[in-house]
């Protein structure tokens, strides 16, 4: 920047003032050249000595003028100089205009100006640009050490923040701010990279409830391994009457409602959404009784689409619900950046076929449910059919009709969970 300054001072300060200052001293000198030269006319052709000196003499006088001459055209003429200053030779710039008579040449008037002036007019900017030149160089120090400090200040806060909960990272960084920021963005880049739908996915659902809970929801998902689980879906039978009858914003947005409603009432029953958003797994951690409280969960579901269906003036979607549990291998996937679990297994395939059955407002149990004590006491539940699946084996597949002791209060929370959203 000093650099840049400087040569923007030389071309449009320094130059124009030198030539400027140089244009007026050629201006003077020509100007005092000729008008000695007219006034020695009369003198020079009367050859009148005293009078050609005198004029030289008092031109001599002004304070630039170092010398003046007159100088006769013909051989062995008059050559007259005023009296000298005090100035060494050879230092001023000498100015000649000719002496006419009519059309006669009656010789030459000279004037030697002084450069002094010039010469200080340039001491002096040099002087003012080096003093400029230092001032500058204080100040861009004065800048470099109070942004330092201003950067080492606010790098504090996040060094400590940095040595409390990445201490692994921070051990890591070294040298000054920016060069630690540099260190911690390549550290970090891999991460930001990998969480980058995630962090899209929270800038466009900043204000959204539902991706708070969604995220208080990830320390659910553990290690993979092989566990018990219970599953619950909701599988929409009408899609191709909904496309027919919503633009496609509208069925995002509608859409979105039943999405934002298996998100809460996974949070109720501790139940975690899975990445094809409309399953909720159970029991993905200790909870002895994750088979009931995915009962309740699909129990609740089925309240809340019948009242949702009431109060929509259009066509809603119209669900089945299919609920599942058994042994099942749990491991990690990723929606929108966030870590989802994926479940596979007999639990996951009982419900796929529970899903074939095409059920409409009726909940579906894969019997291996109903194995779960406090379920079997609990609910009431009539036989269906037999599924021969493609091992051989069979599959009971019961309706749910109602959760003893408890539909009253699942059908009050059905209403709050659709009235808070």
């Amino acid at each position: 920047m000093l650099f840049t300054l400087n040569l923007l001072l030389y071309f449009f300060w320094y130059l124009p003032g030198y030539d400027n200052l140089n244009a007026a001293t050629d201006q003077l000198g020509t100007s005092l050249a000729r008008s000695l030269a007219f006034e020695a006319t009369t003198g020079l052709y009367d050859a009148d000595r005293a009078a050609i000196s005198n004029l030289l003499n008092r031109y001599a006088d002004q304070t630039d003028v170092l010398i003046t001459r007159v100088l006769s055209e013909e051989a062995g003429g008059m050559a007259l100089t005023s009296r000298t200053k005090n100035s060494p030779q050879n230092q001023g710039r000498l100015y000649q205009h000719p002496i006419h008579f009519s059309n006669a040449l009656l010789g030459y008037a000279e004037v030697e100006l002084r450069e002094s002036r010039l010469g200080q007019w340039r001491s002096q900017a040099l002087a003012s640009w080096i003093l400029f030149d230092m001032i500058g160089l204080a100040a861009l120090a004065a800048f470099i050490y109070l942004r330092t400090q201003h950067h080492q200040k606010r790098w504090q806060g996040v060094s400590q923040q940095l040595e409390e909960q990445l201490p692994n990272i921070y051990a890591q960084l070294d040298g000054t701010p920016e060069q630690q920021l540099e260190q911690l963005l390549s550290l970090l880049s891999g991460p930001i990279n990998q969480h980058g739908q995630l962090i899209r996915h929270l800038q466009q659902n900043a204000l959204s409830d539902d991706t708070e809970r969604l995220l208080e929801q990830i320390e659910m998902v553990s290690d993979g391994d092989y566990r018990d689980v219970a599953l619950v879906s909701i599988q929409c039978q009408n899609w191709d009457s909904l496309i027919r009858t919503y633009p496609a914003n509208e069925l995002q947005m509608l859409w979105n409602d039943y999405e934002s409603l298996m998100i809460r009432v996974g949070e109720l029953y501790s139940g975690i959404l899975l990445p094809d958003g409309f399953s909720l797994a159970f029991g993905l951690r200790e909870d002895d009784s994750f088979a009931f409280n995915a009962l309740c969960a699909a129990r609740v579901i089925h309240l809340a689409l019948a009242e949702m269906a009431e109060r929509n003036q259009r066509l809603s979607p119209r669900f089945g619900i299919a609920v599942s549990a058994g042994p099942a291998f749990v491991s990690k996937t990723r929606k929108h950046g966030i870590p989802l679990p994926l479940v596979t297994g007999d639990a996951a395939d009982w419900l796929s076929h529970l899903k074939t059955q095409l059920p409409v407002e009726q909940i579906l149990l894969a019997e291996p449910i109903l194995q779960f004590e406090d379920v079997n006491q609990q609910i009431e539940a009539s036989l269906l059919r037999d599924i021969t699946l493609p091992d051989g084996d069979r599959l009971e597949v019961w309706e749910l009709d109602r959760i003893n002791d408890r539909d009253d209060l699942l059908a009050i929370q059905a209403r709050t969970l659709i009235d808070a959203a």
